[in-house]
């Protein structure tokens, strides 16, 4: 399992926001690859279902932090910050930085919230179009 240090508080709904390019609810669609540079990366396929935060619309790229590594013979997952691999079907939450180009890169744990069912749906996004619209500022030391 790998690490992350992060600049903000990324625990804090309305940092979170802050920092982020886009937030929005999509399903993913299917795994599409893996990149190794500068650091392990696996890309899905995400249909936007509803975007909270800037301008994320259609199938896009959603890349996350770790992923299947293959040296020799053997077969390795590596999982950032113990984040499971987004789920092929399923709905999630992001909260990105990106664009349609490189794709949106997401917080591990915080930035793709799995969403359970349409109460959780509804639940996750309020909370998170109340974090935009009270978005704070961060200050690095």
């Amino acid at each position: 399992m790998a690490q992350i240090d992060y600049a903000i508080n990324v625990s804090d709904d309305r940092e979170l926001v802050r920092a982020a390019t886009d937030v929005f609810i999509g399903k993913v669609i299917e795994q599409t690859g893996t990149s190794t540079e500068p650091y392990l990366q696996t890309h899905f396929s995400v249909d936007v279902i509803e975007t909270i935060k800037g301008n994320a619309t259609g199938n896009v790229i959603v890349n996350q932090f770790g992923g299947y590594e293959h040296v020799l013979i053997w077969k390795y997952l590596t999982l950032a910050d113990g984040d499971e691999l987004l789920r092929p079907g399923e709905n999630y939450l992001f909260v990105t930085k990106g664009d349609d180009e490189s794709g949106y890169t997401f917080a591990p744990t915080y930035g793709n919230l799995l969403i359970e069912d349409q109460e959780d749906y509804q639940q996750k996004k309020l909370r998170f179009q109340k974090a935009f619209a009270e978005e704070i500022s961060f200050e690095f030391p």
